[in-house]
């Protein structure tokens, strides 16, 4: 194992794996929309198809909000900050369109964002994620 880096987990939160058909869309006037891969209290990671014609990080166009849905849940108006953005390589794709995954980090939440959040994710969560467990340079 030479040259493998040290990984610490950074998150205050406990990340949790979404359940199927819970969707993320940022808004307002971006076609970003995609599924949640995993959610906490501080964020989540969505993954989306990137509908703009180049292979580059698409623009955040005036993004402010991110929206959360699914079967009978539903939450508003999230402000959020981008940590990541990135295609996914090794995923199908059957067009010349680009999968990609996002991650985001809440910010500013308001008491009444904290419920809601907190509700969904009471009722969209299937499993409790493990850390990143450390690695050590060999």
């Amino acid at each position: 194992m030479v040259g493998r880096k040290r990984s610490i987990e950074r998150r205050k939160n406990k990340r949790y794996k979404a359940v199927e058909g819970a969707y993320a869309a940022i808004s307002p006037n971006s076609n970003k929309i995609g599924q949640i891969i995993d959610i906490s209290m501080g964020g989540l990671c969505f993954k989306y198809i990137n509908t703009e014609n180049n292979s580059e990080a698409p623009v955040n166009r005036n993004e402010e909000s991110i929206f959360l849905s699914s079967m009978g849940y539903y939450v508003g108006d999230l402000p959020f900050q981008t940590i990541a953005d990135y295609e996914i390589k090794d995923a199908p794709s059957f067009s010349s369109m680009k999968v990609r995954r996002r991650h985001v980090k809440f910010t500013d939440l308001s008491f009444k964002q904290l419920f809601d959040l907190d509700y969904y994710m009471k009722n969209n969560v299937s499993e409790q994620l493990k850390p990143i467990p450390n690695q050590t340079k060999s």
